[in-house]
């Protein structure tokens, strides 16, 4: 076969690919198909709230049934240690009768303790309790004021009227008032640590009496 030839079959098939080419249909481009989001819609969160804290009751004060539950029983068993023993009030040795005159707690319908060493005059301390009520509670913070001694407002509204004394005559003396009590405690002796002794029992028989 001549070399015509060959190229002229070669051009008969290039031109018949080319025809081939030009009838064959054109393929469509695909759009893209979005598919529906498949997760699920997060579930709304709900913050906690912080439940409001109780509001704090007010201590309510009992009046002892007698000197011998007044305090508590380990104070009791420090002043015995200290050779002081229950001398007057109810419950004591003596009773009531040790008293010649009712104090002011007793005639506001509370109760008066002395405890002491018998026959020593200078041993003894008295601790006393009474109730109050609005209708008391103004005239006895009257008669504490009229002493003169030293008021004290405390931050829960609580008042205290006392005095320090001195070692030499005057002995110390302390009254706390709250709302429903009047705790008072006289000591024969004074000074700072003998009024800082009559506190420490204020707030002791408070605290033992109220709940």
């Amino acid at each position: 076969m001549s070399p015509s030839r060959r190229l002229l079959a070669s051009s008969a098939v290039v031109a018949l690919v080319v025809g081939l080419s030009a009838c064959a249909p054109a393929v469509e481009s695909e759009e893209p198909v979005v598919e529906p989001s498949t997760s699920a819609t997060p579930e709304p969160v709900e913050t906690p709230t912080a439940s409001p804290e109780p509001e704090a009751q007010p201590r309510v004060f009992t009046m002892p049934a007698d000197c011998t539950v007044m305090l508590p029983p380990e104070r009791v068993t420090e002043l015995t240690e200290q050779n002081l023993a229950l001398l007057g009030g109810p419950g004591s040795l003596y009773g009531d009768e040790y008293f010649f005159n009712a104090t002011p707690e007793q005639l506001a319908g509370g109760i008066s303790c002395v405890w002491a060493q018998e026959g020593v005059d200078l041993s003894s301390l008295l601790i006393s309790a009474a109730p109050l009520t609005t209708a008391t509670r103004g005239q006895i913070i009257t008669d504490l004021s009229a002493q003169g001694l030293n008021e004290v407002i405390l931050e829960d509204g609580s008042l205290t009227y006392g005095v320090v004394g001195d070692e030499a005559a005057a002995g110390a003396q302390f009254n706390l008032l709250t709302d429903d009590a009047w705790i008072s405690v006289i000591n024969a002796f004074g000074g700072d640590v003998f009024f800082d002794e009559a506190v420490v029992l204020a707030n002791e028989v408070l605290d033992h009496n109220s709940e």
